[in-house]
C-alpha cells in the first residue's frame, strides 16, 4: 500500500476550506530499463516504474466554518484512514499562508502527536524549500512551483481523480485555474474568473507536492 498525503487549504472569510487525500501508487509502465554497474561489464534489466497519485477523498467544507470545526473534520478524515490500517501515518500538509501559525497549531492539536502536520507557506519564488520551524519542519514553496508540478502530473496522467460530485467541482476549478504575470513581473496563480474558487486545486497541489511522503509511513487504499 502506498503512502497517504492529506492536503488542506484552510479557508478564510470569503473562501471555503478544502481537503484532498492522495495515495501514492508505484506502478509498472510496461517498459524495461537496462542498468549497468557493480562489476565491470555487469548489465541487467528491470521493469520501469512511475508514481501515480490516486485521489481518495475530495471535500469542500461549508463557507464560514469555524476553525475548531475545521480541525475536527480534518481529524475525522485522518482517523478514518487510520481505522483502515492502524499502521498508517498520513502526512498532512496545511496551507498556513493566510491563516497563520495559531490556526495550524489548532489543526495539529486536533490530530494529536501521532500524525505529522507540516505547515506550508506560499512565496513569490519558484522554489521548494524545507525549513526547520517545529518538529514537523516547515515548507516554503512558490505557487508557480506547485502549479507547474500539478500541471505536469495531470498532463502525464499521474493524478487520477474519482468520478463523484466533489471531484467534478475540482475538475471545474482546474478549468478555471490560470497563471498570469502581474505588473511587477511576478507569477499570479489562481481562480481568475469572478465567483470562482481555487481551494480544491490548492489542496490537491499540496496532496501531490512531494513524492517522499513514505518517510512518514504507509497508507491504505481507501475511499473515505
Amino acid at each position: 500500500m502506498g503512502p497517504v498525503t492529506v492536503g488542506i487549504d484552510v479557508g478564510q472569510i470569503h473562501d471555503p476550506t478544502a481537503i484532498v487525500v492522495a495515495e501514492q501508487i508505484t506502478e509498472k509502465t510496461g517498459r524495461t530499463l537496462v542498468r549497468e554497474g557493480g562489476t565491470p561489464g555487469a548489465v541487467w534489466e528491470e521493469p520501469e516504474t512511475r508514481v501515480v497519485y490516486e485521489i481518495r477523498h475530495v471535500q469542500r467544507l461549508p463557507l464560514g466554518m469555524a476553525y475548531p470545526a475545521v480541525a475536527e473534520r480534518l481529524a475525522e478524515v485522518v482517523s478514518r484512514i487510520e481505522e483502515r490500517d492502524p499502521q498508517t501515518l498520513p502526512w498532512v500538509l496545511a496551507d498556513a499562508t493566510g491563516v497563520g501559525r495559531p490556526v495550524v497549531e489548532m489543526l495539529a492539536a486536533a490530530l494529536g502527536s501521532g500524525v505529522v502536520l507540516t505547515p506550508v507557506t506560499f512565496t513569490a519564488t519558484e522554489r521548494y524549500e524545507w525549513g526547520t520551524a517545529g518538529t514537523a519542519g516547515e515548507i516554503r514553496v512558490g505557487k508557480a512551483f506547485l502549479v507547474s508540478r500539478l500541471q505536469a502530473l495531470l498532463q502525464t496522467g499521474s493524478v487520477r481523480i474519482p468520478e463523484n460530485d466533489e471531484a467534478r467541482l475540482l475538475g471545474e476549478e482546474l478549468r478555471d485555474y490560470e497563471i498570469r504575470v502581474n505588473q511587477k513581473a511576478n507569477l499570479v496563480a489562481g481562480a481568475m474568473r469572478a465567483g470562482t474558487h481555487d481551494d480544491l486545486v490548492t489542496a490537491l497541489g499540496l496532496a501531490v507536492l512531494d513524492e517522499h511522503a513514505g518517510r512518514f509511513g504507509e497508507g491504505p487504499r481507501i475511499w473515505i
